[in-house]
């Protein structure tokens, strides 16, 4: 089996695919109960268990309302773990990191790490370069 064929590929997939719809219970639906999202370079970093994880999301909605993720490559998959990057775009119409909206449009990429257990989606720990994100909203220079 290649890594595109695997059932974790396709549930990491599917979440990507509820998270650019902004299909939240979707999204939610594949992850275990105890999930959670680790964003590193958030001020608040974790998010743990659905609610927290559906605060984070709505978050990320409000800032970005047209937002798109795009699985670029896949790194790795193994049984506990996935290793992703995509790339990530949207118009920022909310606050972002504390900036106010800029409505600039920004794309960054981003590494994902997946943790799998018994083939859903506990958690995600995410990774970007949010000074890049911040100088394409305008915020800095």
């Amino acid at each position: 089996m290649t890594a595109t064929e695997s059932p974790i590929v396709a549930e990491i997939l599917s979440h990507l695919a509820a998270e650019s719809a902004q299909d939240l219970d979707t999204l939610l639906e594949g992850m275990t109960d105890d999930c959670f999202n680790l964003v590193i370079p958030d001020p608040h970093r974790l998010y743990a268990g659905p609610e927290e994880v559906a605060r984070r999301y709505r978050g990320l909605w409000a800032t970005f309302p047209d937002l798109k993720v795009e699985m670029r490559r896949i790194v790795s998959v193994s049984e506990a773990v996935a290793v992703t990057e995509h790339t990530l775009s949207g118009t920022q119409d909310g606050a972002l990191f504390g900036f106010p909206p800029s409505g600039k449009h920004v794309e960054v990429e981003t590494a994902v790490i997946w943790d799998i257990v018994d083939g859903r989606i506990r958690g995600e720990s995410v990774y970007f370069d949010v000074a890049t994100m911040l100088r394409q909203a305008g915020h800095l220079a």
